[in-house]
């Protein structure tokens, strides 16, 4: 089962946002719970890391991550992504340009990505 959960980095709390081989019919109901953790933090508070290595997406649900990932601006500081190669990463452009969000970035690896997000704190 994919998480959503927090864990702490350098004594950092970020929000671990968990894709990692997700299969398409996994990734509607993960949104569904992820809303529900994200959407009770404050505004402006939440350091996100979501991992979408070798997840499978289609156009339902990039349609879906879209939405989710605009209806979570009000609450995300920063986040961070990693996991995203070849096709996805021309979705993750996509998702960028649809949502205007500019605290969002492409890590290669979850240490980047979690040592980024630890100075954003």
């Amino acid at each position: 089962m994919q998480e959503v959960t927090f864990i702490t980095h350098k004594g950092v709390k970020i929000l671990y946002e968990d894709l990692e081989n997700a299969q398409i019919e996994e990734v509607i109901p993960w949104i569904e719970r992820a809303k529900l953790v994200i959407r009770k933090q404050p505004e402006k508070s939440v350091l996100a890391l979501l991992n979408v290595k070798n997840a499978k997406f289609d156009s339902a649900v990039t349609s879906a991550l879209k939405d989710f990932a605009k209806g979570n601006e009000p609450y995300i500081k920063f986040a961070a992504v990693y996991g995203i190669e070849g096709l996805k990463e021309i979705i993750f452009k996509a998702v960028l340009g649809f949502t205007g969000r500019k605290n969002l970035v492409l890590c290669k690896t979850l240490e980047e990505a979690k040592d980024i997000l630890a100075r954003q704190a």
